[in-house]
């Protein structure tokens, strides 16, 4: 069995673990961050793309909860001063991302491959192959998180999701709380 092949059966083996709650939150969790996304975008004016990429900026080291909080903090008064928890790096990005005129900037301003995939697993929740590989994903698949890694995993979950009829964020989605559950 070849290095993919592996990756793809502890996929497999942690979505076979997963219990109908946790599958049914799994494979629902990218539309509702969008429509959590969507009601930032209501309040604060702002538009959606911008708004999602604001809160994949901020999302590093970040719990979801958290995340929103500090998205919401960030939209309310936009500057480097705005208490958020997470690094200085990412700040300057969600500044720049509300100065943005296309997905295509965003995603630039992004730039690391996770945040982009988040950005486009929000903002296209519905119609997105693109993969959330994070801390977690690394775990489902026992890698350490780096590039040469980022790029098998995320083959791995394409290609289990697509054995699966799913999208690859809706996986990632429902082992991510299988092995995040596991660990807890």
């Amino acid at each position: 069995m070849n290095n993919l092949q592996q990756l793809k059966y502890m996929i497999t083996e942690h979505f076979s673990k997963s219990d109908s709650h946790n599958m049914s939150v799994g494979l629902t969790w990218y539309h509702r961050a969008h429509n959590e996304c969507l009601l930032l975008s209501q309040v604060f004016e702002i538009e959606l793309n911008k708004v999602v990429g604001v809160v994949a900026a901020l999302s590093p080291n970040n719990k979801w909860s958290r995340n929103l909080h500090d998205a919401w903090n960030f939209l309310d008064e936009p500057s480097l001063d705005t208490k958020v928890c997470t690094f200085m790096n990412q700040r300057k990005k969600a500044l720049a991302i509300l100065e943005a005129s296309s997905d295509e900037e965003i995603l630039s301003i992004l730039n690391g491959d996770k945040t982009k995939n988040f950005f486009g697993n929000i903002l296209y929740y519905n119609s997105s192959e693109r993969v959330t590989v994070d801390l977690w994903a690394y775990r489902s698949v026992k890698l350490k998180p780096s590039k040469k890694n980022f790029r098998i995993t995320e083959l791995a979950y394409k290609e289990v999701a697509q054995d699966l009829n799913l999208q690859p964020h809706q996986l990632q989605a429902v082992v991510w709380g299988v092995v995040r559950g596991a660990a807890s």
